[in-house]
């Protein structure tokens, strides 16, 4: 008989798991129909409510909170992105990313977010235009093309506001003081914007050229400088977007395709951990393992959370082993149970479980039963019946349903019932 407080503990598992399933089947329900707000809020509540009684929520419920949270996260992006909200977009996704590296959808949002931000930056420039207030014209235009470089409507706005400039004054010179007089405030966007209108101007001028030349070598490095710092924060697909801007502006800029190549790298090992946790959920402990040996390769930066994935997957594997073992025992085969707790032992020497109190409980029945098992071919070899019948029954007691124990318990009793004696062998 199991113990009552074994009973409760159960009950109250069971009731839990019960309740976990039925909010995730809810959730699933809402997410079927695009109600991805619900879907989440379902679960939070569900995990809220698991934490609030002083429970750890089941593992299938911490699952599927995050997997709906993080959809929910891009839904939410997506509608910030309809409302032209793209600031409260962007700080979704920076959350997305960082909960989930290259989350299908993220980048693609991203940048979708970014070229609205820039498009409205040329439509209020071309406003700015319309009235001639060239000076606002191209601050709007430079945002925009701050925002995603080699933008083409804004480098065109900028072009209708040099040509502008050109009827206005006397062109070249004018625009080259304006270029070097911004260059001590490193506001190198400027600096371009007018070194660039001096050549436009005067195609001869060096000294213009050469400042445009620096010019374009600053603006490619504080991008290469924002990709760092996206690096630094894990934030894999942003720093992919700045490095390969730099390199677009300035295919010169030191060590920057080492960093493009570093990045992909990055993402490549961040696609594998996302795959390896999708086996370790399903039990493909193997394909797991696979992975975040090769995500461990590819990777600098990701290897303290690979490394904890890999702890992950042993101690999951293990888990599933012994729950295995434990199912063996239970439908009372002992002989495979301890081989099944012996092997997980020898694989965790330090101690995963109670495995070595299993074992040594498993192996105390099974060479008891199998002492009486000989003892009982023994005397029905001798023809002491009734002992051999009594040394099966022991047997069986330690090891029930073990062999054809059962047969020939029922065999000697008929026997010893025939001879209508203890079936002892007669002299």
């Amino acid at each position: 008989m199991m113990p009552m407080h074994r009973l409760l503990l159960t009950g109250l598992l069971l009731l839990s798991a019960c309740g976990a399933h039925s909010a995730i089947e809810r959730s699933q329900r809402f997410a079927k129909v695009g109600d991805f707000e619900r879907a989440f809020q379902v679960l939070d509540e569900a995990r809220a409510e698991e934490v609030a009684a002083g429970d750890t929520p089941p593992p299938e419920l911490e699952t599927a909170h995050r997997d709906a949270y993080l959809v929910y996260l891009r839904w939410r992006a997506r509608q910030h992105i309809f409302a032209e909200q793209e600031e409260a977009a962007l700080a979704d996704l920076a959350t997305l990313e960082r909960l989930s590296p290259g989350f299908p959808g993220l980048d693609m949002l991203r940048e979708r977010a970014i070229y609205k931000q820039a498009v409205r930056a040329v439509q209020r420039g071309d406003e700015h235009l319309l009235r001639k207030d060239l000076e606002n014209a191209l601050a709007s235009y430079l945002k925009a093309e701050a925002l995603l470089p080699g933008f083409k409507p804004a480098i065109e706005g900028s072009e209708r506001v040099r040509l502008a400039l050109g009827r206005l004054s006397a062109r070249a010179q004018s625009q080259f003081l304006e270029a070097v007089r911004k260059l001590p405030e490193f506001r190198y966007v400027e600096v371009r914007w007018h070194s660039e209108n001096a050549l436009a101007n005067e195609p001869d001028r060096k000294d213009a050229e050469k400042l445009n030349e620096r010019a374009q070598h600053e603006i490619a490095l504080a991008a290469q400088e924002r990709g760092r710092e996206c690096l630094k924060k894990d934030q894999f697909g942003a720093a992919l977007l700045e490095f390969k801007a730099a390199r677009r502006i300035d295919p010169t800029v030191p060590g920057i395709d080492a960093e493009i190549a570093q990045v992909t790298r990055e993402v490549q090992a961040a696609n594998l951990m996302e795959q390896a946790q999708m086996a370790m959920r399903s039990g493909r402990f193997e394909l797991a393992r696979e992975h975040l040996g090769r995500a461990f390769d590819l990777s600098t930066q990701l290897r303290g959370g690979i490394s904890e994935l890999m702890m992950q997957t042993r101690r999951l594997e293990a888990e599933s082993r012994y729950q295995a073992a434990r199912d063996l025992e239970i439908l009372g085969k002992k002989s495979e149970a301890l081989a099944a707790f012996e092997a997980l032992a020898k694989e965790w020497p330090e101690g995963f479980s109670d495995e070595a109190a299993r074992i040594e409980g498993l192996k105390l029945d099974v060479d008891t039963a199998t002492a009486e098992w000989a003892a009982a071919e023994a005397a029905e070899q001798a023809g002491d019946a009734a002992g051999a019948l009594l040394h099966y029954e022991t047997a069986l007691q330690f090891y029930p349903s073990w062999k054809d124990g059962e047969a020939r318990i029922e065999r000697l009793k008929q026997a010893i019932g025939a001879g209508g004696g203890d079936g002892s062998k007669q002299e």
